[in-house]
């Protein structure tokens, strides 16, 4: 699933210009024995596509003659992928897109053409048809029996060796299709009840707006809305009740700091987050930099998308004014992880000098470490302060790392370390919430975190891997400290 799309490109993909009669194109196709074609202009320029999908609903069932120019029944605003990116980002735009086909782009011109069928050599797990599923659920126990599909999906891809980073943003995919499912239904149940709304829109807060989602996650999330905001507010708090609640049975657990829509909080009208946000940089408190941390990954997950990318706007035009906000940002960011961070490799490192020693170490205090709070929550503390202070706009830790090299902000040696590290974290803490899974569906686990994995049972390579990563994250560290706290 790592693979490059350029080296799934098996041959050179039929083109025509757009006057092309449909019986030259069939002709072609027939004589290639492929089932689509390209159609592009004298440039070259991608203009559009035609597949076998397509021939019944406009071509036969139409009646068309064959002298008819295929831009007459071509799909149009084809999307398209670079040769270097990796199959899972084809993956997911096919099924964010609806699309069965991408042409390949190497330095901007056409090398080739991937499908739907080169990515995918099974067919009930492909993420199209599941994310298909979820879109077609008529009820929650349909949309619980597809989370457990997902969780199945990530068991499956986890084990055939996918990036923990890309992993991470497929599952996030579907969990965005579970969430807007659940919401549509909520929406049509309580529509009468509650009459017409103003604009609103769905805030995927912490992971699900950095896209990092994992397999055992609880909910964080928001609603903007327009209009006046004690007028509408009950409103929408009875519908975001109804929409946390039924989340909470297809699998995502209420969150227990009380951080989601149905509370007067985060349930709030475009001036009310206007107001609060500024507040937040004017006076940074301890409590406002807790909600600042968590609320400024937010996404648009659902409704009127632009509230949010209008609100991100805003956001980034205030926050170059309050240095002081950043400042603090930053140090609570280093309160919250310098301990961890100082203490968990400790262990490690010496788990693994005892390992090289071929000792066991079932002595060692911890045995256990919190891929959470000790290893993944640490780096994206410190690339949200960066990418807040550095205007980037991005809200997954690898593109905010990623943007902070492009704009200079970060060496490309540092930004790459520091991404690596990052996904070799989120690995082990997927394997330590797949491996929760599994036990939870055998007994009751009693309270323990899902993001405790416990380093006995490594191997001495994996205890390297985690020593190493945790390591590099002193060099960040000592980045946000010089950059703001000196």
């Amino acid at each position: 699933m790592d693979i490059r799309v350029g080296e799934l490109i098996r041959k050179s993909p039929l083109v025509c210009l757009p006057k092309t009669s449909l019986q030259q194109v069939f002709q072609a196709m027939d004589r290639e024995m492929t089932g689509s074609m390209l159609v592009a202009d004298e440039t070259g320029a991608i203009q559009g596509i035609l597949t076998r999908y397509d021939l019944i609903k406009r071509v036969i069932l139409p009646q068309l003659p064959l002298s008819t120019p295929i831009e007459a029944v071509m799909s149009r605003g084809i999307k398209t992928i670079d040769a270097d990116s990796g199959a899972l980002e084809a993956m997911l735009m096919m099924a964010r897109h609806k699309v069965r086909h991408l042409p390949v782009l190497q330095h901007g011109f056409l090398v080739g053409l991937v499908s739907e069928r080169d990515l995918f050599n099974f067919q009930k797990s492909s993420l199209r048809i599941l994310s298909s599923s979820i879109e077609q659920s008529e009820s929650i126990p349909d949309l619980k029996l597809c989370a457990g599909e997902v969780l199945g999906l990530a068991r499956r891809l986890m084990a055939q060796g996918v990036a923990a980073t890309a992993l991470a943003r497929l599952v996030s995919h579907l969990n965005d299709g579970l969430t807007r499912r659940v919401i549509s239904i909520c929406e049509r149940r309580l529509s009468a009840e509650l009459g017409p709304l103003p604009t609103w829109c769905w805030l995927a807060l912490g992971s699900e707006g950095r896209e990092e989602q994992t397999v055992a996650t609880d909910q964080d999330n928001a609603i903007i809305f327009e209009g006046d905001g004690p007028r509408y507010r009950e409103a929408f708090k009875q519908l975001a009740a109804a929409i946390n609640h039924g989340l909470a049975e297809v699998g995502f657990p209420l969150c227990k700091g009380g951080v989601m829509a149905m509370n007067d909080k985060w349930c709030r009208s475009v001036e009310e987050w206007h107001q609060h946000v500024s507040e937040w940089f004017k006076f940074p408190r301890p409590e406002a930099l807790l909600d600042a941390n968590i609320f400024f990954d937010f996404r648009g997950l659902s409704g009127e998308v632009r509230l949010a990318d209008e609100l991100r706007s805003w956001i980034f035009l205030q926050v170059a004014g309050h240095k002081l906000f950043i400042r603090s940002l930053a140090g609570d960011a280093m309160r919250d992880s310098v301990a961890r961070l100082t203490r968990n490799p400790v262990a490690i490192s010496v788990a693994r000098a005892m390992r090289k020693q071929g000792y066991l170490m079932e002595w060692l205090a911890p045995s256990v470490l919190d891929t959470k709070r000790g290893a993944t929550a640490p780096v994206v503390y410190f690339a949200r302060v960066l990418a807040l202070a550095h205007g980037v706009a991005a809200t997954a830790t690898d593109q905010r790392l990623k943007a902070l090299c492009a704009n200079g902000a970060m060496s490309e040696s540092e930004s790459h370390m520091m991404r690596d590290a990052f996904n070799v974290l989120q690995k082990y803490r997927l394997k330590a919430q797949l491996a929760y899974a599994l036990r939870a569906a055998e007994s009751d686990q009693g309270g323990v975190s899902p993001n405790v994995l416990a380093l006995d049972p490594l191997s001495s390579h994996e205890i390297d891997q985690l020593s190493e990563s945790l390591e590099a994250l002193g060099n960040l560290r000592a980045r946000l400290e010089m950059d703001f706290l000196r």
